[in-house]
């Protein structure tokens, strides 16, 4: 067996690089930029008023003055200065002209009369400075400034700041391609009647639905029984996709046929069995530039197994940098009974800070050991119980 950590290392090191290509920016959502973001222009690209209300030239302003406006300028005006003037009336979002500088709020105003389109008024701040109300231009991007780095994934920010950037087609990493084998003579389709010796395949969704974060549609999901002709098809198959996940018969069982029939269609195996629980049996290997995760069958199991090994590998191909485990203090305690690494499903809790607590379940064949938790911690190997306000690795589902 090998560490959890040697396990992810070996992972990463046949990650292939995702090939580049263009989407529309209104069906990015969810995908990760190939090429970093540059700024077209400044930001604001003028000076803009933030307020409703009287752009003049601070140094000259007057409480006392009576100003005479006859110009109103609103968003998306030309805003230039006739001769001798020297006040406007401004709406929020509108360029302030050149030669003026700070904008007096409206309720800071009062209109005295309004003759010949000629308005009367008088200022009433109590302070004035330079550029008050007023964002400058370039002060939240200047033009060529870096924006988005290459391994961004787009949500709705991005959305919003690459169209503001003028980027109608985004430049994206390609999916991978992935098939799914779900095998056991045990499991069925989640739209069938079980017999009592049966279960209905959960694993094949666990892994559906960890892909779906990343926009990636498997092209082919099978449902195969433990007979080695069917299985052999299912897998020479699947190979013709970038990932192969495949759920169950990776044991030692005198029916886990995956191990020797992905060795006659000749992939590599790279490990077999990780020192964790749980997921001990996990297999992962690769052939041309295809890679090949054989998980184990129970429900927990995979889904501990996706998050820890196949998350990684699906964003470190997408470009993306690799999230580490957060660090929380442990509430409560908690026995193991075996020497092994133990990933356990856990809440978070919020006492005098926020910590995890263990969630109960009845082994990685519990169908309902992640439910409600919020992510799963790791049981050091080495320690036979966690005690009250011990650090634990935290992972979020």
């Amino acid at each position: 067996m090998i560490s959890i950590e040697e396990a992810l290392s070996k992972i990463l090191e046949e990650v292939s690089k995702a090939e580049s290509e263009s989407v529309a920016l209104r069906e990015s959502l969810g995908r990760t930029l190939s090429k970093d973001i540059y700024a077209d222009r400044d930001y604001p690209p003028f000076h803009r008023s933030t307020m409703d209300g009287y752009a003049i030239k601070s140094a000259d302003y007057d409480s006392s003055k009576i100003y005479h406006c006859k110009k109103e300028i609103f968003a998306g005006m030309e805003s230039n200065l006739d001769p001798g003037e020297e006040i406007v009336k401004i709406m929020t979002g509108a360029p302030v002209p050149e030669g003026l500088d700070a904008v007096i709020k409206i309720e800071d105003s009062q209109e005295l009369s309004l003759e010949n389109s000629i308005s009367k008024v008088k200022l009433n701040s109590d302070k004035i400075f330079h550029f008050m109300n007023v964002a400058v231009r370039g002060e939240d991007l200047k033009k060529g400034e870096f924006v988005l780095g290459s391994g961004t994934k787009i949500g709705m920010p991005e959305i919003s700041l690459l169209a503001c950037l003028g980027v109608d087609l985004v430049s994206v990493n390609s999916l991978p391609t992935v098939s799914i084998v779900s095998t056991g003579n045990e499991v069925v389709p989640v739209g069938s009647t079980p017999l009592p010796f049966q279960i209905r395949d959960s694993n094949s969704y666990s892994l559906i639905a960890i892909l779906n974060r990343y926009n990636i549609q498997p092209k082919s999901i099978v449902l195969v029984p433990d007979e080695e002709t069917k299985i052999t098809e299912a897998l020479d198959k699947g190979l013709e996709s970038d990932i192969l996940l495949l759920s169950g018969g990776v044991s030692m069982g005198s029916m886990d046929l995956i191990p020797p029939i992905l060795e006659k269609l000749g992939v590599k195996k790279i490990f077999h069995k990780v020192s964790l629980k749980p997921g001990k049996p996990i297999w992962f290997g690769k052939k041309g530039k295809t890679v090949v995760f054989g998980l184990p069958g129970n429900p927990f199991s995979v889904q501990v197994c996706a998050r820890i090994f196949l998350d990684p590998y699906i964003r470190s191909y997408l470009g993306m940098e690799i999230s580490k485990p957060q660090r929380y203090s442990f509430y409560g305690k908690r026995k193991k009974k075996n020497s092994l690494p133990e990933y356990f499903p856990v809440f978070l809790e919020t006492k005098e800070k926020t910590g995890i607590s263990a969630k109960s379940f009845n082994g990685s064949g519990d169908i309902r050991a992640g439910l409600f938790s919020d992510g799963i911690a790791l049981h050091p190997a080495e320690q036979g119980e966690v005690l009250e306000g011990d650090v634990l690795d935290y992972y979020p589902w």
